[in-house]
């Protein structure tokens, strides 16, 4: 049964605060505790995290907005499960951030923080809805309504995730999906497992079948593998359809086997095929030269540089072989107009281009993929297009078109011009109108013609500005890496994985508001010992006592 917890408690005439001598309340005051008490816990909106609990009467539940805040707590300091529940107990620097001045009443033990990972991760798998997610947002929009920072520029950049799984080659890969439904067999079904894959369950087999081949050995097993493969998804019962094993069984066939059933060569077999079966979501991408099996993450981060603060407003996480241009087309979702996203030129897409233009959002790229047109040539951007009749009504040279038109189906502007007006004008060398008999023509794709306005922008001091800019958001992933070890998630699976990350995005910005208020000075010790005191035991029905001593 859900229960809410109030973010705000009244002490406690034992709780240790009170009893602290003046120094050491000025050193609990100055540390990560006392913003995190007074900003980030009453953040925490309880209510959304209800529907994972029970309608019904029944035993209540732990307090949400501990175990959220603990949780981040947990990544803020780099702790794990059980260090999380030792400093929940011992260290009070916890307990006053979440607010605790009972502690009896708010005891919770090691699975609880598993439990509650596990209901955020159904409740996601069932819904498609990320509590989670949701609440990151809307902390850190808390966040920036308390130090009213600008988040009119943002910037975005992408980096790969390693799965928390082995690296498998493709005998090893179809071995051990076949094992595993043999063993689904074996308690289940054992009088149905065909004759053929009954070496499965003999000790170092797998050593003989994978490891102890020769090169030229390779092909013929895998052949042999992949006949076994479907011999046992042709003798599965209908009882054993719905196992993970014979799901992925299934999955392998039609990856690793073309239509009559004989192997795919390596070059045929789809980046986003199945790469190990205790990791099924994780996908192969080659980023560079640097080959990659797990997943992409996704960050767009908004940043004041007159307060030098900055804020991830928006992370994803999915399977590397989803492109960053998609990427970018989702975190347009998040923005608002008047926003503007910076990114570099993987994410370019025109219809990225399109839709922020609808949004009102402006796009810069540091660079842009694809052939640029050549150096000596003007750029289909040099011609002017009515935005109304959304025709061509001036050519670079300041002709007039003869006739115009719009194929907006086909993407295309296409306009013919006067072949004296082509022959007497200074840019003739430089023009990209193609000349026919009668008259000159131009043909210009929607496509084209987005990539040469943002191509033109390159040149300009306010791009530059932009450039340099977004150069700043790729020292994120070195932070996520080395500080909240996002490559060592001790979890699988793209749902589990998600969960933890986005405890590590919250931690990341709640690091970046506390250093934003140590650098400013926010508070000096005496006055926020001073505020705290008004704040936490003068309202608590002790301000006359107080006020009396």
């Amino acid at each position: 049964m859900f229960k809410r917890n109030p973010a705000g408690k009244q002490l406690s005439l034992t709780d240790p605060y009170l009893h602290y001598p003046q120094y050491v309340r000025e050193a609990l005051l100055s540390s990560w505790a006392e913003p995190f008490s007074t900003t980030i816990f009453p953040a925490i909106d309880e209510a959304r995290f209800a529907p994972l609990y029970s309608e019904n009467y029944s035993r209540p539940n732990a307090p949400v907005n501990i175990l959220v805040g603990l949780l981040i707590l947990k990544e803020l300091n780099g702790w794990t499960d059980e260090e999380t529940i030792a400093a929940l107990y011992f260290d009070y620097r916890v307990q006053y951030a979440l607010c605790i001045s009972d502690f009896d009443k708010e005891r919770i033990c090691l699975n609880t923080l598993g439990n509650f990972r596990s209901r955020l991760y159904r409740y996601t798998q069932e819904h498609g809805r990320d509590l989670l997610a949701e609440e990151v947002a809307g902390i850190t929009n808390a966040l920036i309504e308390v130090t009213g920072m600008d988040t009119s520029l943002v910037r975005q950049d992408s980096m790969m995730i390693s799965a928390n799984a082995k690296k498998m080659g493709r005998l090893e890969l179809i071995y051990t999906v076949n094992a595993n439904m043999v063993k689904v067999f074996l308690e289940q079904a054992p009088e149905l497992l065909p004759e053929c894959c009954g070496h499965y369950g003999q000790e170092k087999d797998k050593a003989d079948q994978v490891y102890r081949l020769k090169k030229e050995e390779v092909e013929a097993k895998t052949k042999q593998l992949l006949t076994e493969s479907l011999e046992l998804y042709r003798k599965t019962p209908e009882e054993l359809k719905q196992t993970e094993a014979y799901r992925l069984l299934e999955r392998l066939l039609t990856e690793q086997t073309d239509d009559d059933h004989s192997p795919k060569a390596n070059q045929e077999i789809p980046a986003k095929s199945l790469q190990n079966p205790a990791e099924p979501e994780a996908t192969y991408r080659k980023k560079g030269n640097k080959p990659s099996t797990g997943y992409v993450l996704n960050l767009a981060e908004a940043r004041d540089n007159s307060k030098g603060l900055s804020m991830i407003i928006h992370y994803e996480l999915e399977p590397n072989v989803v492109s960053d241009a998609e990427l970018g087309l989702n975190t347009l979702e998040k923005l608002k107009p008047g926003q503007t996203l910076v990114s570099d030129g993987a994410f370019y897409l025109q219809e990225l281009a399109e839709k922020a233009e609808e949004m009102e959002i402006e796009l810069s790229f540091s660079a842009l993929n694809g052939r640029p047109a050549p150096e000596d040539k003007l750029g289909t951007d040099r011609f002017v297009i009515n935005p109304e009749t959304e025709l061509i009504t001036t050519c670079p040279g300041g002709a007039a078109p003869v006739s115009a038109e719009r194929d907006r189906d086909k993407g295309l502007y296409k306009a013919k011009f006067a072949k004296e007006d082509c022959a007497a004008c200074p840019l003739q060398e430089n023009c990209i109108i193609k000349e026919q008999v009668r008259v000159n023509t131009i043909t210009i794709t929607d496509k084209k013609l987005t990539a040469d306005i943002y191509r033109t922008r390159h040149g300009t001091p306010e791009h530059q500005a932009l450039a340099d800019f977004r150069a700043g958001v790729e020292g994120v992933p070195s932070v996520l890496r080395r500080v909240y070890r996002v490559d060592e998630l001790p979890v699988r699976g793209l749902g589990r994985a998600r969960i933890w990350d986005g405890f590590k995005i919250m931690a990341y910005n709640f690091r970046s508001y506390y250093s934003y208020l140590k650098r400013n000075g926010a508070g000096t010790l005496s006055l926020s010992c001073f505020s705290h005191l008004l704040n936490r035991f003068f309202r608590f029905n002790l301000a006359k006592v107080c006020y009396q001593e």
